[in-house]
């Protein structure tokens, strides 16, 4: 490992796709609605959410790392904009439709709402939800059709300030080694803050859950590998290292089942997860994303395969649709057969966020020549204009 953090290379480095990372966001997105459609064996599915944190973290600083690598610095602005054109789009889109729907068919929820809708438009959900003693897991009353906006705002309030920080880390701790120790004493600061709010027998438990400061860990966690694991690392001579590919294997695999256990075996209510738990699921994560990064291991190839990456370039969207579908517009009802009601909301909040993605946040997010809005809006007599990539 390199002990000291360069400035500058030779070689410019490019951002490299990795499928795999987009299967382990399709089975984050499908534990999360199994919770919350109450199916048999996803009494933990809420940990998805944590998966999707530590990916985050973990991608996030890569490309940091990278940019300062390639360039010496890092553009901050450059780096906002892009995240508010990656989320924003569809965030406001199912907002307005949310909206929409609650004015013309549940006018009076309108007035227990409005805050939630100004709180996810600033990101600050996850802080009103707590100050209002919102409970995530709460069976008394109609819940917030905005009620997932909460893990939005953990990110986009990692994302405000980690840049800032991973600018002076880098260029002020030049040992790598000292920045990991630094990334890894805030994990730990933040998982200790979760394990002492918590108190055994909480049933409200809104403040350890929703917490910025008591969810960091996860994202903290992610940024560590990132530093130890960068993406670009699985070049020439170590990607053809078969003793490597077989470890990352194992702890891959022995990642996947201490997920899929936790997701199986546990509940909101177990006092572990909060002292400990929820770290070791971290961890988890983390052996399945260095798994997935090297492009030659069987982890990657089966993260990687084309069902699980159409639905990981999509699990955005269907995880802002999600919530709603269930709550406001199909929700569940005394009567008619169960199996039918889920499919058909599946089927819907696929459709909707197929949708979205198609029409609203990749043209937005590329500028794709193909959008519906360029068809629509782009005169016939311009086909020999230059177009800018």
């Amino acid at each position: 490992m390199v002990n000291k953090m360069e400035v500058s290379t030779p070689e410019r480095k490019k951002n490299r796709y990795i499928p795999g990372l987009d299967g382990i966001r399709a089975l984050a997105v499908f534990v999360v609605i199994a919770y919350h459609l109450n199916l048999e064996g996803a009494s933990g599915g809420f940990l998805g959410v944590g998966v999707f944190f530590v990916l985050s973290g973990y991608l996030i600083t890569d490309l940091l790392i990278m940019e300062w690598t390639n360039t010496g610095q890092i553009n901050l602005r450059h780096f906002w904009v892009r995240r508010v054109k990656r989320l924003l789009p569809g965030q406001i889109l199912v907002l307005i439709v949310v909206a929409v729907f609650i004015l013309l068919f549940n006018f009076t929820r309108l007035a227990d709402l409005w805050g939630d809708f100004l709180a996810s438009l600033f990101y600050v959900t996850n802080w009103w939800f707590i100050f209002n003693d919102v409970g995530y897991f709460s069976n008394f009353g109609q819940p917030s059709p905005l009620l997932h906006y909460w893990s939005l705002a953990v990110e986009e309030q990692f994302y405000l300030v980690w840049p800032l920080i991973v600018l002076l880390g880098l260029r002020f701790v030049h040992k790598r080694k000292l920045l990991i120790l630094f990334i890894l004493i805030g994990a730990f600061a933040s998982a200790l803050g979760m394990a002492l709010l918590y108190q055994t027998g909480l049933m409200d438990t809104s403040r350890v859950y929703f917490g910025t400061d008591t969810r960091a860990f996860a994202l903290l966690i992610g940024a560590a590998l990132a530093l130890c694991l960068p993406s670009q690392m699985f070049t020439g001579k170590i990607v053809d290292n078969r003793a490597l590919r077989i470890f990352l294997d194992i702890l891959g695999a022995a990642g996947l089942a201490i997920l899929s256990w936790m997701v199986w075996q546990t509940n909101q209510y177990e006092a572990f997860l909060y002292r400990g738990g929820m770290v070791l699921q971290c961890i988890a994560a983390v052996s399945v994303i260095a798994a997935a990064v090297h492009p030659s291991t069987w982890i990657s190839r089966f993260l990687g395969c084309k069902l699980l990456r159409w639905f990981g370039v999509r699990s955005y969207g269907i995880y802002l649709w999600h919530y709603p579908i269930l709550v406001l517009f199909f929700p569940v009802s005394g009567g008619g057969n169960a199996i039918v009601h889920n499919i058909i909301q599946i089927v819907m909040i696929l459709l909707l966020a197929s949708i979205s993605w198609r029409f609203i946040e990749q043209p937005i997010r590329y500028g794709t020549e193909g959008s519906m809005w360029r068809k629509i809006y782009r005169p016939k007599s311009t086909a020999c204009s230059t177009v800018k990539k």
